[in-house]
C-alpha cells in the first residue's frame, strides 16, 4: 500500500512539473500590447477617493518595451 501511495505521489509530481510557466524572452514580450493595469489601478483609487463609480468597457492599452 505504501508503494502505491509513493508511486502515485511521484507520478502526480512529475505531471505537475511539466505544467510549469513558459519562460518568455525579450523577443516574445517586446512590442506586445496588453492592458495597462497600473493605469487602471490609479484611476480606480482616484475614483474611490472622490466617491465616484468607474465602469470599465475596455481596458487602456500599453505597449511593452523590454529594456536589456
Amino acid at each position: 500500500m505504501r508503494v502505491v501511495i509513493a508511486l502515485s505521489i511521484v507520478t502526480v509530481a512529475s505531471v505537475l512539473s511539466a505544467c510549469g510557466p513558459v519562460q518568455y524572452t525579450k523577443a516574445d514580450l517586446d512590442g506586445r500590447i496588453v492592458c495597462d493595469t497600473d493605469r487602471m489601478d490609479r484611476i480606480d483609487s482616484a475614483a474611490r477617493r472622490e466617491h465616484k463609480e468607474v465602469h470599465w468597457v475596455s481596458c487602456p492599452l500599453a505597449t511593452l518595451r523590454v529594456v536589456s
